[in-house]
């Protein structure tokens, strides 16, 4: 089961801004003819400044590649970006961002990492990450581990509506408390959200500098912190 949401402007309600519940979460309609409008304003200008946005936005992001050191998170989030991020309208480039409840790997044949696993998928107009979609799925991440491999075997999702609550409780048994503190604190996921941004842009040494949700005013990144952010799995 895979949650499904509609992503409305990508308004705040009990979580981050943009999203809205848990799973899958569409672009709004009204974001079609907002990113048009841009793209005559810079089009039809003939301004030397306007014509460097134009192609800067126009160039090919380089695909989300987890820059910390452990293999095992390397798996983690490239399943997010091709399990759960290809699930909405597709941008130039998709960066998850994960949010950790509790990690179980005292069976390597079954790894249960609990988790609030969020997708975003982002257009670049000009040094901004324009978001264009996007959601989350709350749950359990199956893995397993064989001569320092990692494969995901399955994903125990939290439903939507009436059901949230039930198989919250089921799937989290007792993180269940600590996965609705994580589920909750939408400060916290904003600021892992924009420090994954900026480890992004470090990492590949781009010129972005903002990320804006639709109908939100632009998010300043911060300082990249690849070192210190990522750190050895033991």
């Amino acid at each position: 089961m895979k949650g499904k949401n509609v992503l409305a402007g990508l308004l705040i309600c009990t979580l981050c801004a943009g999203f809205v519940g848990c799973g899958k979460t569409e672009e709004p309609q009204a974001q079609e003819p907002a990113v048009e409008e841009t793209t005559e304003a810079t089009t039809d200008s003939g301004s030397e400044a306007d014509a460097t946005e134009v192609e800067a936005s126009s160039e090919a992001l380089p695909a989300y590649e987890y820059p910390g050191p452990e293999y095992f998170y390397t798996v983690v989030y490239s399943y997010i970006v091709d399990e759960f991020g290809s699930q909405y309208s597709e941008g130039q480039v998709c960066i998850p961002s994960v949010h950790e409840v509790y990690l179980d790997d005292s069976d390597k044949s079954d790894i249960k990492f609990y988790g609030d696993f969020w997708v975003y998928n982002y257009n670049l107009e000009g040094d901004t990450l324009m978001t264009q979609s996007g959601g989350n799925h709350p749950g359990v991440m199956h893995l397993k581990s064989t001569d320092a491999e990692y494969e995901v075997t399955g994903f125990d999702a939290v439903a939507d509506g009436n059901d949230f609550e039930p198989t919250a409780k089921e799937y989290f048994g007792k993180h269940y408390d600590d996965f609705m503190k994580v589920y909750s604190d939408s400060d916290t996921r904003e600021k892992v959200r924009a420090q994954i941004i900026a480890n992004y842009v470090a990492a590949n040494n781009l010129s972005i500098t903002k990320y804006q949700d639709y109908g939100w005013d632009p998010v300043e990144l911060p300082e990249e912190n690849i070192d210190s952010f990522y750190s050895q799995l033991d």
